[in-house]
């Protein structure tokens, strides 16, 4: 009886983890968690930037499709209405927190009234809005400010645009304001020699996706783009200023391909005048 006894507290004593045992567990366990969460993280950003995705080619169809139900017309790029121009949202910084500003908008019944689609998951801001329309289609209807794009790069009719694959349509953006105000070409001039980025409080590029962002082009595909200069992303993140951000820049060079894309220009598609700004 004794010596069953005294095995069986012996075996008992083997079962049990010791200290030294249970804390090694728990590094491990640790290290682990280390090496999975940040994968985890990465996985949940890239789901966002799907989903992103999906939002733009949405909003690309919608804008397609809008063109078809008015006589080829695109709607405008810009923000707020002028000159007889349908925006694709209408709004100002001091209105636009609420769905009435996308509702008003050209495209709202062609995304089935459904403001999710104006909204990037990655975004973290209280914009109700995370995209912006190209200035090259159809954009800038106003004179309140310069006008960095020149006549021969802007469409206004979508059977007129020669090579859509090679033009941007929306693309990811940012505000530090209320709103994302006009249409996008962070670009003080786009036929100048030396290219240099220009934002404001109210308009930026975003890098939220990874140092990078979410585009789609006129024929309805999509492309994600990330950054290959380190200086974008820091720009995006409002941490230097555009002459900082500027010069031998790969990313600006790209943007403003991406504008003009390739195919003729306006004037060599209608030499004896623009009718497509009638």
């Amino acid at each position: 009886m004794g010596i069953i006894g005294h095995n069986s507290r012996g075996n008992a004593r083997c079962g049990a983890f010791t200290l030294l045992e249970l804390l090694v567990v728990i590094s491990v366990l640790a290290m682990l968690l280390g090496i999975l969460l940040p994968a985890l993280g990465l996985a949940r950003e890239a789901g966002r930037r799907i989903h992103c995705a999906s939002n733009l080619k949405t909003l690309t169809l919608a804008w397609t499709m809008y063109a078809f139900d008015n006589n080829d017309r695109i709607c405008s790029a810009d923000t707020k209405s002028g000159d007889g121009e349908w925006t694709w949202v209408q709004a100002n910084k001091w209105t636009a927190q609420t769905e009435r500003e996308l509702s008003t908008g050209a495209l709202w019944s062609y995304v089935s009234r459904e403001a999710g689609v104006y909204k990037c998951k990655s975004d973290k801001s209280d914009l109700i809005r995370s995209y912006s329309l190209a200035r090259s289609m159809n954009g800038k209807v106003c004179s309140c400010e310069y006008d960095n794009f020149d006549n021969l790069w802007r469409w206004k009719r979508y059977t007129c645009i020669s090579d859509p694959g090679t033009k941007i349509v929306f693309v990811d953006a940012q505000s530090r304001e209320r709103w994302i105000e006009g249409s996008f070409n962070p670009i003080k001039d786009v036929d100048a020699v030396d290219l240099q980025w220009s934002i404001e409080e109210n308009r930026n590029i975003t890098s939220r996706h990874s140092g990078g962002c979410n585009t789609t082009f006129a024929d309805g595909h999509g492309e994600y783009w990330k950054y290959k200069d380190p200086r974008t992303v820091r720009l995006a993140e409002w941490q230097i200023n555009c002459l900082e951000a500027s010069g031998d820049n790969e990313d600006i060079d790209y943007l403003v391909t991406t504008l003009k894309g390739s195919g003729y220009t306006n004037d060599q598609h209608f030499p004896y005048g623009y009718p497509y700004i009638h």
